[in-house]
């Protein structure tokens, strides 16, 4: 291995800086959000309240303090991970899950009446990460393995889901002075929002004019080069 491949393995074992702090900063608005006096009623997804900045502002609401505790602790977690394993996709994931599940639950949830947590945006973060394990080559040592933690995160994801839709309860969360549900489809949908973009491989233009497909492990695919006129 030559120094400059040294180096490019090392900043991708790393989880960069500059990916922590939207995340820190969106824990930290979940925190302020949950203190505030009226805030979390205020920014929730409302139906009566159309669309509109509620349907982001809602993921940083929450019924409790446990839930606001577990939410965090998933997406913090699992923004490491992302950040590690697919960073490129981490951003985008955030925002299609953001939009999509308030979007899924207005036309397909017409009992709800209004929604708040990170737990659909944490799903979609796992979706991310069990992708990119998955995708991880079968050729390098870790290769494997990785696949297998793939098949046993999405396992269990499978199993957590089928035991909410049968008992109606939370698996982790405790009710609350506020007493809800876990909205099934809204895990459901993060879920295949970081599968998602887990899958899509970015394009990027080189600096010669060429263009080259990259995959998240760093590998360089075919260059498609130019005919000369």
């Amino acid at each position: 291995m030559t120094a400059q491949e040294n180096r490019g393995s090392v900043r991708k074992a790393c989880p960069p800086l500059a990916g922590m702090l939207p995340a820190g900063g969106i824990m930290l608005l979940a925190v302020l959000v949950q203190c505030g006096t009226g805030l979390a009623e205020a920014l929730q997804w409302q139906r009566s309240a159309g669309s509109g900045v509620r349907w982001l502002t809602s993921h940083l609401c929450h019924w409790s303090w446990n839930h606001l505790v577990w939410d965090l602790f998933a997406f913090g977690l699992l923004s490491l991970l992302s950040l590690r394993v697919a960073p490129s996709r981490y951003v985008f994931c955030l925002l299609a899950a953001a939009v999509l599940i308030p979007l899924e639950i207005r036309i397909n949830q017409p009992m709800l009446d209004s929604y708040r947590g990170l737990s659909g945006i944490d799903c979609a973060l796992f979706g991310l990460v069990m992708t990119a394990l998955w995708r991880q080559p079968s050729t390098n040592r870790s290769g494997g393995a990785a696949q297998v933690l793939a098949v046993l995160g999405g396992g269990g994801f499978l199993a957590k889901t089928l035991y909410e839709l049968t008992t109606g309860g939370m698996l982790f969360v405790e009710a609350g002075p506020e007493p809800f549900v876990p909205v099934i489809s809204a895990h459901l949908v993060g879920f295949l929002c970081g599968v998602g973009a887990g899958v899509i491989k970015p394009i990027r233009a080189s600096r010669s004019g060429h263009r080259e497909s990259i995959t998240e492990a760093g590998h360089e695919g075919p260059r498609l080069r130019r005919r000369a006129p």
